[in-house]
């Protein structure tokens, strides 16, 4: 499974106003109900936060990558805001999130959820990447600067 085979511009947020973890998952995980990747918001949030209790999702650099194996999950995808300002969140270097890649895996897709997890971190380890990702306002340019 590739990243740039399962964006979807239905699921990601350029610039958005969400001011903390909870409300930045909640919307997210909404939108993979909505454009039914999931079958149970409830269900898909408890899973994520039973992975956030196992340890940091924030990479540091502003980036955080929950994610959870679900049973709630109908189909595999990545759900992706970009906030207009930083919000707390449990990082590696203590400096919160602004870009947030929400990943929605089933429970038997262990090796695909592995493998997104490493693209996205490897991608998003370049700090000119994220500059771009906090400076694009339409959802289309984030596809392009991830796919390019």
């Amino acid at each position: 499974m590739e990243l740039t085979n399962i964006l979807d511009k239905n699921i990601i947020f350029p610039k958005s106003d969400y001011t903390n973890k909870d409300e930045t998952l909640k919307n997210l995980a909404a939108s993979f109900k909505k454009e039914h990747y999931i079958d149970d918001i409830d269900v898909f949030l408890n899973d994520v936060y039973n992975r956030e209790n196992e340890g940091v999702t924030g990479i540091g650099n502003l980036l955080a990558i929950p994610h959870g194996k679900s049973k709630s999950v109908q189909k595999p995808g990545v759900a992706i805001a970009t906030l207009n300002n930083k919000v707390e969140w449990e990082s590696l270097d203590n400096d919160g999130a602004q870009i947030v890649f929400l990943i929605a895996i089933g429970i038997e897709n262990s090796k695909d959820h592995l493998k997104l997890l490493s693209q996205i971190a490897r991608k998003l380890g370049n700090d000119e990447i994220n500059t771009k990702l906090l400076d694009a306002k339409r959802k289309e340019e984030i596809i392009q600067i991830l796919t390019s």
